[in-house]
């Protein structure tokens, strides 16, 4: 198994509210998928384009969440909040450090 770094690059019209939201779908994701998830990151793009990089123990996890998780009633609060979905990736990790 290889760690797979999930990449989704949307627009969203309340950031505030959809970082908030962002802390109960982070809880679920460690509940849900437990040693599976590993992390995730949430940045803002200059164009005000948000990134959502996730980190996942194998691509089999990160694909099984990607299709389990935007129909999820329990995510409903998160996922209501993205709009335009620009482009969304899964891609194995080749190499990574920790400072």
């Amino acid at each position: 198994m290889s760690a797979t770094v999930e990449y989704v690059r949307f627009e969203t019209e309340d950031p505030d509210r959809l970082t908030a939201q962002r802390d109960r779908l982070v809880a679920l994701l460690r509940e849900r998928y437990a040693a599976d998830f590993l992390g995730a990151h949430l940045a803002r793009c200059e164009d005000g384009s948000l990134i959502d990089l996730l980190l996942w123990a194998s691509p089999e996890a990160a694909e099984r969440a990607a299709r389990e998780m935007p129909g999820d009633p329990a995510a409903a609060g998160f996922f209501s909040l993205i709009g335009a979905v620009h482009e969304m990736r899964h891609a194995r990790v080749l190499h990574s450090t920790r400072p």
